[in-house]
């Protein structure tokens, strides 16, 4: 559902926030002219709204219970305009997952091989399986 608010103007459940005692609001401004900060009653959080955003105004919800600098450095790290650095972060931290994945099944699939040659050592019956295999 896209939400389409007007800055400094209530909307259904939500109330602008036109001044702040650290001037969030403006530093917002500074950042995107578009910007604009609202509440929103019923999630009882705050929202950054995008004037020159399509298709609706809400650019991002804020993961703190105060408006406070950290609005500023939330909205700066996922501003369009670092929308590249932002990808590549995701990209880094994407294949970091993957490489540790990777070591993990690797280093379960040399424990499961230790345990079938040490397993294959123990036998006697293994004479179809030549020992310099084994033992390498």
């Amino acid at each position: 559902m896209s939400v389409i608010c007007r800055e400094g103007e209530f909307a259904a459940g939500r109330i602008p926030v036109t001044s702040h005692v650290t001037d969030i609001p403006a530093r917002l401004k500074a950042l995107a002219p578009g910007y604009f900060v609202m509440f929103n009653t019923r999630a009882q959080r705050f929202e950054i709204h995008d004037a020159a955003q399509r298709g609706g105004t809400l650019a991002c919800v804020l993961p703190f219970d105060a408006l406070d600098s950290r609005a500023v450095e939330y909205a700066r790290r996922y501003h369009v305009s670092r929308l590249a650095e932002t990808a590549g972060e995701v990209d880094a931290f994407n294949e970091r997952l993957e490489r540790e994945a990777r070591e993990k099944y690797l280093e379960r699939a040399a424990g499961k091989t230790r345990e079938a040659l040490t397993y294959l050592e123990k036998r006697t019956d293994t004479d179809i399986i030549p020992k310099e295999l084994i033992e390498s």
